[in-house]
């Protein structure tokens, strides 16, 4: 009876260990992989930037980034997005509710 006790806590040992070693990230270690190519990995990486906010970049030169001062109305429908990562690019979020007031603003 020990001996199949035995038995039963290496086999779940095993099958911990391979579910473990599953969330183990290509670089071998519990930090997530990070594409180096990509101009961000999270939307932490992004910030506005413009005198009106307009623009979506890279958060380490947002502050570096001189535009002229002008308000145009279809910023307006930056309020309905996100400045963020989308794909390894930081951009506006393309929500249904933006593309919808861009597209007002672009009829008049």
């Amino acid at each position: 009876m020990r001996f199949f006790l035995l038995i039963i806590l290496v086999v779940l040992l095993v099958v911990l260990a391979t579910i473990t070693a599953g969330c183990r990230s290509e670089n071998g270690d519990d930090t997530p992989d990070v594409n180096s190519e990509a101009e961000c990995n999270s939307d932490g990486d992004c910030a506005t930037a413009g005198c009106s906010g307009q623009l979506c970049v890279k958060a380490e030169d947002a502050a570096g980034i001189i535009t002229t001062c002008e308000y145009k109305e279809e910023y307006r429908c930056l309020q309905l997005t996100s400045c963020g990562c989308n794909d390894g690019s930081c951009g506006w979020a393309q929500t249904d509710e933006y593309i919808s007031c861009l597209k007002d603003y672009q009829k008049k």
